[in-house]
C-alpha cells in the first residue's frame, strides 16, 4: 500500500506519570529508642545495650500514634495536604485512589473507600494494594500505568501506617520476659514509626517515572512476619540481619540492569527504604549512588515502611536543591522478599 505524498509519520512521545504534589502527616508523640530499651530493661534482661538501636542502627526516635488511631486517619491527613498542594488539580479530576498501607482499617471494604469518602472524591477506580513495605511503590507503578494508558488523568496514592501497634505488642511481651532467642527475633520490631503519606500523580511528556524494575525472591517469607493471635497480641519476628543481607544482595544484583535500562551513569538523588544505618550505607556504595545525594529519614522517624517514599520526596522537594531534569532513583523493598528500583526525571 502506498501512502499519499502528503502523509507524514507523527513522532510519538510516551506519556509518563509525574508527581504533582506530596503530603505527609506525622503523629505528635515522639518516642526515643533509648527510652524503649530502658522500658524493656534490655541490658538487664537480654544483655542488649540500651543504645543498641540509637547507636548501632542509627534510629534515635520515631513518631507514635495513639492506640486507637486507624490507618485511614493518617492517610486522610496526608492526602488533604497533597490535594492542597496540587496546583491545577481539582478533586473531581482524581480518577484513581489506591491505599497501600500494611495496616488497613478493616478487611472489607477497602480502606481506599474510607479515604475517598472522607476527602469527597469521586474516583471510579478505588482499591487497596498490599505488599509489605513495598506496597506504596507498587501503588505508584500501578497508578503510573493507569495514567500512561490514558485510563485516568490524575491518581492519588496514599498510605497510613500505624506500625507501632506491632511495637507496643512486642514491648509488652519483652517487658514480661521471653527467652533470649525470641527477644533477638523481636527487637527489630522496635524500629518502626508511624506516618501518613500521599502523592498525586498526573500526565507529562517530559518529566516523571521512566522505569520501575522489580524483583522477588519468595524463599524468604519467614524473615519478617507477624500475625495477630486470638487474644489480640501479635506473634512474629523481624530477623534484621538476614533481611538486610538478602535485600541488599537483591538490590546489588539489580542496579546495573536498572541503570542500563534507564541509560543513566548515575542518579542525581536517591530515595530509599530505610530500616536503619546499615542498609542506608550499603545503598551508598552501589553503582551510580552518592551518599551525599541520598535522603535520610531513619534517624528521626525510624522505619516508616510504606510512608518512607512520601517523607523522602517531601524532604527532597523542600531542600531547594533539585533542578529541572535531575534524575531521581528509588531503592525500595518489602518482606517476602520483594524489591523495586525506579527512575524518575524531575
Amino acid at each position: 500500500m502506498q501512502h499519499p505524498q502528503n502523509f507524514k509519520l507523527k513522532s510519538f512521545t510516551q506519556t509518563k506519570a509525574t508527581i504533582i504534589s506530596v503530603g505527609t502527616h506525622l503523629p505528635d508523640q515522639i518516642v526515643k529508642s533509648d527510652d524503649l530499651f530502658d522500658e524493656i530493661k534490655s541490658d538487664q534482661q537480654y544483655g542488649i545495650p540500651r543504645d543498641f538501636m540509637s547507636n548501632s542502627m542509627g534510629i534515635i526516635e520515631r513518631r507514635m500514634s495513639s492506640p486507637e488511631t486507624q490507618p485511614s486517619e493518617l492517610a486522610i491527613a496526608a492526602a488533604e495536604k497533597a490535594l492542597a498542594n496540587a496546583e491545577g488539580v481539582r478533586r473531581r479530576d482524581i480518577g484513581l485512589v489506591i491505599f497501600c498501607g500494611i495496616e488497613r482499617d478493616q478487611p472489607e471494604p477497602a480502606t481506599a473507600h474510607t479515604v475517598q469518602h472522607a476527602l469527597g472524591l469521586n474516583a471510579d477506580d478505588v482499591f487497596d494494594v498490599a505488599n509489605a513495605c513495598l506496597g506504596f511503590v507498587d501503588g505508584l507503578k500501578i497508578a503510573s500505568n493507569y495514567i500512561s494508558a490514558g485510563i485516568v488523568k490524575n491518581a492519588l496514592v496514599v498510605t497510613g501506617e500505624v506500625s507501632t501497634r506491632v511495637l507496643r505488642s512486642f514491648v509488652d511481651q519483652l517487658k514480661a520476659g521471653v527467652d533470649l532467642q525470641k527477644a533477638n527475633r523481636m527487637i527489630g520490631g522496635l524500629s518502626v514509626g508511624d506516618a501518613g503519606g500521599a502523592v498525586i500523580l498526573g500526565p507529562s511528556e517530559e518529566t516523571g517515572f521512566t522505569l520501575f524494575n522489580n524483583s522477588a525472591d519468595s524463599a524468604h517469607i519467614d524473615k519478617c512476619i507477624y500475625r495477630v493471635r486470638e487474644d489480640g497480641t501479635i506473634d512474629g519476628q523481624m530477623l534484621m540481619a538476614k533481611i538486610l543481607a538478602h535485600g541488599i544482595k537483591m538490590h546489588r544484583n539489580l542496579i546495573d540492569h536498572t541503570l542500563r535500562r534507564l541509560g543513566w551513569d548515575e542518579f542525581d538523588w536517591i530515595l530509599s527504604h530505610q530500616t536503619g544505618k546499615r542498609n542506608f550505607q550499603a545503598f551508598s556504595q552501589m553503582p551510580g549512588v552518592q551518599e551525599d545525594r541520598m535522603i535520610k529519614t531513619y534517624e528521626k522517624f525510624g522505619n516508616t515502611t510504606t510512608a518512607t517514599m512520601s517523607l523522602g520526596w517531601e524532604i527532597l522537594m523542600n531542600s531547594g536543591k533539585v533542578l529541572p531534569g535531575d534524575k531521581v532513583g528509588g531503592l525500595f523493598a518489602g518482606s517476602g522478599l520483594a524489591t523495586c528500583q525506579f527512575g524518575l526525571v524531575c
